[in-house]
């Protein structure tokens, strides 16, 4: 079975209501899948999806590898540290190392990356020297 004919068995099984919730995050769709539930929406005389130009556009952003690293945990605290300031970013390979961590090397580690315009800020939280040992005084803070 081709994933329109299975997209569309699904769709026809949904009520209308897990179709516009579906719809409501149509961005998330493959091109295909927002084919599909299009036709599926129509069919039933149920309003558009409505997707701007912007949503469809975020897989195609202009992202820049400023880290690279070999283990999964680096990893994670580098974008944890990122998400703290408010700044997007995205681990590439993330999940291919998860599965066989013995070929990071291989595919170049878990590449950390943030918008072009993110760069410089990006790179000032992490060069940020990590906090010292907390002591009791710190905790009534």
């Amino acid at each position: 079975m081709d994933e329109r004919q299975r997209l569309t068995d699904l769709y026809s099984q949904k009520t209308d209501e897990e179709l516009q919730e579906i719809a409501a995050e149509g961005y998330s769709l493959s091109d295909v899948g927002r084919e599909t539930l299009t036709a599926e929406l129509a069919r039933r005389n149920l309003p558009p999806m409505k997707v701007s130009e912007e949503t469809t556009q975020i897989e195609y952003q202009d992202l820049v590898t400023i880290r690279q690293f070999r283990d999964v945990p680096e990893a994670i605290l580098a974008k944890g540290l990122l998400d703290s300031a408010e700044i997007d970013s995205f681990l590439g390979d993330e999940n291919i190392v998860r599965m066989d961590w013995f070929i990071s090397n291989l595919v170049g580690g878990i590449k950390l990356k943030v918008r072009r315009e993110d760069v410089e800020a990006a790179n000032l939280v992490l060069q940020e020297p990590a906090p010292g040992e907390l002591t009791e005084e710190d905790d009534d803070l």
